[in-house]
């Protein structure tokens, strides 16, 4: 599969969205959020899906309505669905492409000179494509040992570092579920900054066995009367 060019992609597919009529604004709120999700994974040929995450991401409440929407963007030919009967398992999306026909198009329609910038115009949304991705690698660790070995070099447990790696891995390595984070090590090391607080609140708020915290006079006579 062919590296996908998402400008030209998703200028052809909102330009799809204009001229179809039965598109509405919650098929086009679906299909952006599949686009997202698609995006995040850097493009396979399919993918799997969590209903409820692209419900949440498409901002639709009812499963039905997804579930219609689904169906039409399937019937219309703008994405293919395969359903899993396994609750545990998402569904498989495949999303078609649109980005090859439209350059297929563009270069039909346009002299032998046009055609020289089309194909510079995709070459570099090319190189932005491989940029935008390469930097999304290097904002999260690789896999869960780069975090423990990370963890071990700054002699914090293997425990809290896997902690910190499912807790961001379960949320796609973004800060409050929308920005994606920017150097990871910084994030750890104020996830251990955070843990070392919560440690010595602990600490203080725990009673101490030894204390008096009647302030009673330890030496007191207990024959002198009340």
């Amino acid at each position: 599969m062919s590296e996908v060019n998402y400008i030209l992609h998703l200028n052809a597919v909102l330009r799809m969205f204009a001229k179809d009529d039965r598109i509405t604004s919650s098929h086009r709120s679906l299909y952006l959020a599949f686009f997202e999700l698609w995006n995040q994974k850097h493009f396979p040929q399919t993918f799997m899906v969590n209903s409820k995450q692209v419900m949440e991401l498409a901002k639709i409440r009812s499963r039905t309505t997804y579930l219609k929407l689904l169906q039409d963007l399937k019937t219309w030919e703008y994405l293919q669905y395969h359903s899993s009967h396994n609750s545990n398992l998402g569904s498989i999306i495949e999303m078609f492409r649109f980005d090859i026909t439209v350059v297929q198009k563009m270069n039909k329609g346009c002299s032998i000179s046009e055609q020289v910038v089309v194909q510079k115009l995709v070459t570099i949304n090319k190189h932005k494509n491989k940029h935008i991705i390469n930097s999304f690698k290097q904002t999260c660790p690789k896999n869960e040992q780069v975090v423990l070995a990370y963890f071990k070099a700054e002699k914090r447990s293997s425990l809290e570092a896997k902690k910190f790696f499912n807790f961001y891995e379960s949320i796609g390595w973004k800060l409050n579920g929308r920005n994606s984070i920017i150097d990871w090590k910084a994030c750890a090391r104020n996830w251990m900054l955070k843990a070392e607080e919560i440690k010595n609140n602990q600490k203080f708020s725990e009673p101490s066995h030894n204390r008096d915290n009647l302030r009673t006079n330890r030496n007191k006579n207990y024959g002198e009367p009340l």
